[in-house]
């Protein structure tokens, strides 16, 4: 008997589904079986590309937004590689330092230590262990806070995606 569930699908599946593949575990579901196919790796980062945002430049014409990495940690979290290492986790650190919360000035010195955890743990993999001077609940309230912020931004490059896709389709 096939059980049928109405839980909300993974961030995973719902990439895949918006680059016309699926997490189905059959040799041929929803991919082609053509020697010369596109990665699928290739088609998320195609279909995401649509989730970066737009600004004004000074002509007055909207150009791809420099600064967000929203698309680009959707594209880690889709495939599980640490691509984009460097760049998300510079551009959390600077925003986690912006903030200007008790916490955050008490721990401003381990910022890039908490950017660098946030980051594994949104990729699934284990979260390091806190650097000397942090205590564990000052460490464990920096880390989801960052992995919330890299979350959201993720979601909301692959609403972006989607809305544009249906508009270009």
């Amino acid at each position: 008997m096939t059980t049928f569930t109405n839980d909300k699908p993974t961030f995973r599946e719902r990439v895949f589904a918006l680059a016309g593949h699926s997490t189905y575990r059959e040799p041929t579901g929803g991919g082609t079986t053509h020697l010369r196919a596109i990665p699928a790796d290739h088609m998320i980062a195609a279909a995401l590309s649509f989730g970066r945002r737009s600004v004004r430049n000074s002509s007055g014409v909207f150009v791809p937004d420099a600064n967000d990495v929203g698309p680009d940690i959707a594209i880690d979290m889709a495939t599980g590689i640490a691509g984009h290492y460097g760049r998300v986790c510079a551009a959390l650190g600077r925003a986690l330092s912006a903030d200007r919360s008790a916490l955050v000035r008490r721990n401003r010195q381990h910022i890039g230590h908490v950017a660098m955890a946030a980051y594994s743990v949104v990729l699934g993999r284990a979260c390091p262990p806190c650097p000397d001077g942090v205590t564990d609940e000052d460490w464990g309230d920096l880390v989801a806070a960052g992995a919330l912020v890299l979350e959201r931004l993720a979601e909301d490059a692959l609403s972006l995606a989607a809305r544009r896709a249906r508009r270009v389709a």
